[in-house]
């Protein structure tokens, strides 16, 4: 039988009104929503178990535990809290991750170039700074709920399998030497860019092109770079030498023939290059295993993909055509060469933006040929007297480039006003050669059949 006061027959005796006692003994009343609140800020204040708060009430443990889940509370196991294990990450990640999210920003945009932080970014990686300052007495399920994330989130950023890619990046680079004017890149993203690998110093701005030496001594051709390079009768040690002319080369069609895409993305500013050669000429295919070779010798995939058919104008065509085509591995090194060594910002594009790149005037020769060369294969044409560069808008950029190489009669020609194109005398040009003699394309041959010396 009940009475008003909600307890059973035979009620705690001694109580001193308390509605529990205080004796350590089973309590025979009703508990209820009011008279379990406290129970909770055992929980969540004193830390208490389960178990110890029934020993404190006189309940038994499953009955606190019924009540505090009524009350919305979440125990591991049912009725014990477990420290978690520490998070499997360094000292110095640890330490850097304890100062909040703002100093890590801080850190990445003086360490890493072309990393974002979006605003899921910036939510997980406060979540995880707030994780790593949590005392490992807070449960995993507490945590959890603390962090605002799953709880299977919480195992995984204990054990390491899982990090925000910001977190990532700062654990890739924590180590690393500071460079003044320089800043870290990954060669490759995987799984969206949420993980990085690969990791370089870059200058920020180039001064001169010594520093680009520099960058390729700490990359590795690509295996393929030498599988290609047979074809093309070059060496392994001939590739070891003319890597900084490859990469001028590789460079000259990215602000050539070759598609760019991408940019600021979500995570990390990346581009990959898409080349596309018409299938009229049989040279263009070499033309482009040459640029792949040229791209695998930094350190990237390249690979030739399914033809392109035709479309736009050339569908409409006499003899409509399909097209070569190749594709990179999106990187961050090939954003950075448009970005830095082109001179370009992530908005320009640039067959509408002039390149802004005057250190190359004080590269090696070798190096301004190899760049040349790289245009004058994607965007030249032979004439019965000249030759013709067509690279808009940087037609006065690349008149100033022949010149520098010694040919006097390159100059600029202008359609109302505005530099469209680089012309040169034939049979000058064939002193640098301006047409790549290893890839020996259609207009290198057109240029030897028109009688050049």
């Amino acid at each position: 039988m009940t009475t008003e006061d909600g307890r059973t027959d035979g009620g705690p005796e001694g109580d001193g009104g308390h509605p529990w006692g205080t004796r350590k003994r089973h309590f025979r009343g009703y508990w209820n929503l009011e008279n379990t609140k406290p129970w909770v800020e055992m929980f969540r204040q004193r830390r208490m178990s389960a178990v110890a708060i029934a020993d404190e009430v006189g309940a038994t443990p499953s009955t606190v535990s019924k009540w505090l889940k009524v009350h919305g509370e979440v125990l591991y196991g049912g009725l014990h809290r477990k420290a978690r294990n520490p998070p499997q990450i360094s000292q110095e990640l640890a330490t850097l991750l304890g100062k909040g999210h703002e100093e890590v920003l801080g850190f990445l945009d003086e360490r890493v170039w072309g990393i974002s932080a979006t605003p899921d970014g910036l939510e997980q990686l406060r979540n995880y700074c707030k994780f790593v300052a949590l005392p490992l007495e807070v449960g995993a399920v507490a945590a959890a709920s603390s962090c605002n994330v799953a709880r299977d989130t919480i195992r995984k950023w204990t054990s390491g399998t899982d990090q925000p890619h910001l977190v990532r990046a700062v654990d890739s680079v924590v180590h690393a030497d500071k460079r003044p004017d320089h800043k870290l890149l990954p060669l490759h993203l995987m799984a969206g860019g949420n993980t990085q690998s690969g990791w370089i110093q870059v200058p920020t701005r180039i001064q001169g092109a010594g520093e680009i030496p520099t960058i390729l001594k700490q990359i590795a051709p690509l295996e393929r770079t030498f599988e290609r390079s047979e074809r093309f009768g070059l060496s392994k040690e001939s590739i070891e030498r003319m890597r900084a002319e490859l990469f001028a080369y590789a460079l000259a069609m990215v602000l050539g023939d070759a598609g760019k895409e991408g940019g600021g993305q979500k995570r990390v500013t990346s581009t990959n290059l898409d080349l596309v050669f018409t299938k009229k000429e049989e040279t263009n295919e070499p033309l482009g295993e040459f640029t792949c070779m040229c791209i695998n010798s930094v350190g990237l995939e390249m690979e030739r993909i399914k033809d392109k058919a035709p479309s736009g104008a050339t569908r409409g065509s006499r003899n409509p055509t399909d097209a070569y085509r190749w594709t990179s591995e999106r990187s961050p090194l090939l954003a950075w060469m448009m970005q830095v060594a082109l001179g370009l910002s992530d908005d320009q594009r640039t067959s509408t933006h002039q390149a802004h790149m005057d250190w190359i005037f004080n590269a090696p020769r070798e190096f301004r040929l190899r760049f040349i060369q790289g245009l004058a294969d994607s965007d030249g044409s032979v004439k019965r007297s000249e030759v013709i560069i067509t690279s808009v808008p940087n037609a006065d950029f690349v008149t100033r480039l022949l010149q520098g190489l010694g040919m006097s009669t390159a100059h600029t020609l202008y359609e109302n006003g505005a530099p469209l194109r680089t012309q040169v005398n034939r049979k000058q040009a064939a002193t640098l050669p301006i047409f790549n003699e290893f890839v020996q394309g259609y207009r290198y041959k057109k240029h030897l059949d028109s009688g050049s010396p």
